[in-house]
């Protein structure tokens, strides 16, 4: 028997017992249509409870046998034909971080003797004017730093996208159209990715050892967090997350999964068979694939490759969403995501364990609807009974028929549904204890088990806010409404509580009146339903310390909700925060740098070299360009719009003019918001500049 034979027999088994126990107790008195929609709903609630049990229960499994990881795995030395790309896509965001992960990771690749065997590219499809020039920038930096520390560090190659089409698989895209054939392999990851190389080389190593795989995922880690919510993210992720990883590798083998970053693909494999379709119709179940990253693994099966899941490669990194708001927000995207799926349940030849993947997506948004409708129907179900006489005499019989009590069964299936929610944080928490190292750098026994109290409470009270954020995104998806692609904002902004109370009032409206109407329907319900409702009463109050820097810093200081991240940080990350204050004082100005780079001839030059990259057209037309360059000689940059800066910065011909122009105009101090150049610009001016 197979050991996806015993997960499916599992799963099937749990859930069928948790199906018959809820109908015997509505079948006590006779089954109405609405104790059939009761049932039918509580089908794939259960069959989700259970998916999610076993896959967890066989991670334990896996890790107890395996036992505890080395505190420092053999460090292997691939001799791949030539070197591998790692992509850095990167949309708005924080060039200074996004640049100092990559030089945190150049270093590491450095010091451990490996960076020749890889080539960074980080891949552009920022919009924002400031940003595009940070970045070109930062990139300098880059390449200035490699130049001078010799050939240890990795090379760092940039591009950007005139239009960044298809989102992030279009940046993808456009990568191996125009590079593909240079390499073997890509290791993609997200703006806030870092990898130790360490990781790096071990799944090129793996990667090359099994000419039959086309992507090995290896499951990032929570790091850097500070809010409360990041740090209570981050903590199960370390204490739980390696049974969801080591349980899905476990069931699901050469047909894993892709979660879009911190990976290695064969570049040939993706190539060949990752082109992904446009959805008929219109978003937001049609059109352009939101979440293509699920979709490419299934159609890499589908083409004969294996899928595989690293899940004894734990130091792999991203970072937390900071706030409730911040995950919401992707969530909503990522809802739409996963909802689109759907549409590709059918679709040929794909295996049976993509489908598989495809089902648990949807399910963990749809699984929130479901939630809400069940409760929706219990407290009608509990207004009805409330209301019926109880009939002790039935026609046709001389005895009475005493109503039969079933609150002992009601109890007891309330216990197991929850044993199966909260019994595996006891496994997570089983593996930490056992493991000395681990138990130590999560701050002893005592600390990491008040660490799982904590977290437990803390999203036992957020889960009915999500619940009620996950099942209105369905809603509206299902109602047509799509979501527009946003940066992820990586920051904390925690605001006062009346800000908390503003945008979470809602939530503790619809808590009042569930906890009134529950109430009047039945007392002994709202009884059963207050963990609900006093997550959604108080949900201004749980977001705002979720929300709390001070509240994580708090905890930290304390010695709680720790991850062996924090106490005990690998190299990389210590490189991170190092490189993080070396270069946050010595970026210029973002509002200086389109004036210095029409001025400057170095920058100018590695603009205008940068441009043909890109391999498009710019969305400004020449007169648009034309017009934008005359306002930015005679008005100074800060006069322009940022679609303005764009047009001017996308026309090598305006560039080259109003290098000349504008460099007039600052030598007779007649430039507005003119910014100071550094020394050295007028000696390094070409001649046909200065005369004219």
């Amino acid at each position: 028997m197979t050991r996806r034979t015993i997960l499916v027999l599992g799963i099937l088994g749990t859930a069928a017992a948790l199906v018959a126990a809820y109908a015997r107790i509505l079948y006590v008195d006779g089954l109405s249509w609405l104790d059939l929609a009761l049932i039918a709903v509580f089908i794939p609630l259960a069959l989700w409870l259970a998916q999610s049990f076993w896959t967890l229960a066989a991670g334990f499994g896996v890790l107890w046998w395996r036992g505890p990881a080395p505190a420092e795995p053999p460090l292997p030395r691939p001799e791949p034909r030539g070197p591998t790309a790692v992509l850095v896509p990167v949309y708005n965001e924080d060039v200074t971080r996004v640049f100092a992960g990559i030089e945190a990771m150049r270093r590491d690749l450095a010091a451990k003797d490996l960076g020749h065997l890889f080539h960074i590219h980080v891949l552009s499809d920022s919009t924002r004017p400031g940003a595009w020039l940070a970045e070109v920038d930062a990139w300098r930096r880059l390449c200035d730093e490699g130049d001078a520390a010799g050939t240890g560090l990795p090379p760092v190659y940039y591009r950007r996208r005139l239009q960044n089409r298809e989102r992030k698989s279009g940046n993808i895209a456009d990568f191996i159209g125009r590079h593909g054939a240079l390499y073997d392999y890509m290791i993609v990851l997200d703006a806030d990715s870092i990898l130790t190389a360490s990781s790096m080389a071990r799944l090129l190593d793996r990667m090359e050892a099994d000419p039959d795989a086309g992507l090995i995922q290896a499951p990032p880690r929570l790091t850097k967090g500070e809010t409360l919510f990041a740090r209570v993210l981050q903590f199960a992720g370390a204490v739980y997350g390696p049974l969801s990883a080591s349980g899905i590798a476990f069931w699901a083998a050469g047909e894993g999964n892709y979660w879009g970053h911190n990976a290695i693909i064969r570049v040939r494999a993706f190539s060949d068979c990752c082109g992904l379709p446009e959805l008929p119709g219109k978003a937001p179940l049609g059109g352009e694939i939101l979440s293509h990253d699920f979709v490419e693994a299934a159609l890499l099966r589908r083409g004969g490759w294996r899928v595989l899941i690293a899940d004894d490669i734990t130091d792999t990194y991203e970072e937390p969403p900071p706030t409730v708001g911040d995950f919401a927000t992707r969530d909503r995207r990522w809802c739409q995501g996963n909802l689109q799926h759907g549409r590709l349940l059918a679709a040929r030849g794909l295996h049976w364990v993509s489908r598989l993947h495809f089902s648990i997506g949807l399910m963990s948004y749809v699984s929130s609807a479901l939630w809400l409708v069940f409760l929706v129907l219990s407290a009608l179900q509990a207004f009805t009974l409330t209301r019926t006489p109880v009939r002790y005499f039935a026609e046709g019989k001389p005895f009475p028929q005493w109503p039969l009590d079933v609150q002992g069964a009601a109890l007891t299936l309330l216990a197991v549904a929850l044993g199966l929610l909260l019994v595996p944080k006891l496994f997570g928490l089983a593996l930490a204890l056992r493991d000395r190292n681990l138990r130590r750098a999560q701050g002893g026994a005592l600390r990491l088990t008040a660490g799982v109290l904590i977290e437990t409470v803390y999203t036992a009270l957020l889960a009915p806010i999500m619940m009620l954020l996950h099942a209105l995104a369905v809603f509206s998806t299902m109602l047509g409404k799509a979501v527009t692609w946003s940066p992820q904002n990586r920051k904390a902004a925690h605001g006062a509580f009346a800000e908390a109370l503003e945008r979470w009032l809602p939530f503790t409206a619809v808590g009042l009146l569930a906890t009134v109407g529950a109430y009047v329907a039945s007392p002994s319900l709202a009884l059963w339903l207050a963990p609900v409702e006093a997550g959604l009463v108080l949900a201004p109050l749980v977001v705002w310390i979720g929300d709390s820097v001070n509240a994580g810093q708090a905890l930290k200081r304390w010695g709680l909700l720790l991850t062996p991240e924090e106490t005990r940080p690998p190299a990389v990350l210590t490189e991170l925060d190092a490189v993080m204050e070396e270069t946050t004082a010595a970026r210029p100005a973002p509002e200086d740098l389109l004036a210095r780079t029409v001025l400057e001839p170095d920058r100018l030059r590695d603009h205008l070299a940068l441009l043909p990259l890109a391999g498009q057209e710019s969305r400004a037309t020449p007169q648009e360009a034309a017009l934008a360059a005359r306002k930015l000689r005679f008005l100074g940059p800060k006069a322009l719009t940022d679609k303005e800066v764009l047009a001017v910065l996308e026309s090598e011909t305006e560039m080259e003019a109003a290098h000349v122009a504008c460099w007039t105009r600052w030598l007779a101090g007649d430039w507005p918001d003119a910014p100071p150049l550094p020394e050295g610009v007028i000696s390094t001016m070409p001649p046909r500049a200065v005369a004219e």
